[in-house]
């Protein structure tokens, strides 16, 4: 009777894994995946709240929202003053948002950009080298101009690059005797320094 038993469990059919079926199957969750991301829901939309990461520790939300064809990403968290880099991780790579400085970072991807990363766990971010200049915004030097400029920190301080030409007008003539000469990003730029209030500083071998 037993036997008989384990003959007809044996050529019993597999459970279908068609269209509308997946046999459950054991995923172990990454390492470096210390929450679960949670679902959220607002109204007939819905968005996923995936932990932030930074140096091993957790410091606040990545929230992927889906926006028609578009996924919109936002970073919340808090991080010691400085620039970094800040990824979304999925199961098949990383898609990088942007610079970030902490507080709020909002980006928007399109599908053929979001497809390759899979679906996203969690946000890692990382610091990023004092080298990369970056293009300078309005409200980051208040008062001076900053178009087709580059910026990037150095400590405490900002640096902003504006191009100009020998035969040309200088950026900001009143900071002429601040200015340092240098090649920037294939271009030939005025280099001027501003603590974080958008202050000129003065070259320290100056």
């Amino acid at each position: 009777m037993r036997k008989d038993i384990r003959k007809e469990e044996k050529n019993r059919p597999a459970p279908s894994t068609g269209r509308f079926f997946v046999a459950p199957t054991y995923r172990p969750r990454p390492p470096h995946i210390l929450h679960r991301p949670v679902l959220r829901r607002r109204g007939e939309g819905c968005s996923l709240d995936c932990p932030l990461y930074w140096d091993g520790r957790r410091i606040g939300t990545l929230r992927v929202t889906p926006a028609g064809e578009d996924t919109c990403f936002t970073v919340d968290g808090t991080v010691p003053p400085g620039l970094y880099r800040v990824y979304a991780r999925g199961r098949r790579g990383e898609l990088l948002l942007g610079i970030w400085e902490g507080g709020t970072l909002r980006r928007r991807f399109s599908r053929s950009l979001v497809l390759p990363v899979g679906a996203v766990e969690c946000g890692c971010v990382r610091s990023s080298p004092v080298e990369d200049w970056l293009p300078a915004r309005p409200e980051r030097f208040p008062g001076w101009p900053t178009e087709e400029g580059l910026c990037r920190r150095r400590g405490q301080d900002w640096e902003l690059a504006l191009p100009f030409a020998e035969d040309g007008p200088f950026p900001i003539p009143a900071l002429f005797c601040l200015a340092r000469i240098a090649s920037v990003a294939g271009r030939r730029r005025a280099v001027f320094r501003f603590d974080g209030t958008g202050w000129p500083v003065v070259p320290k071998n100056g």
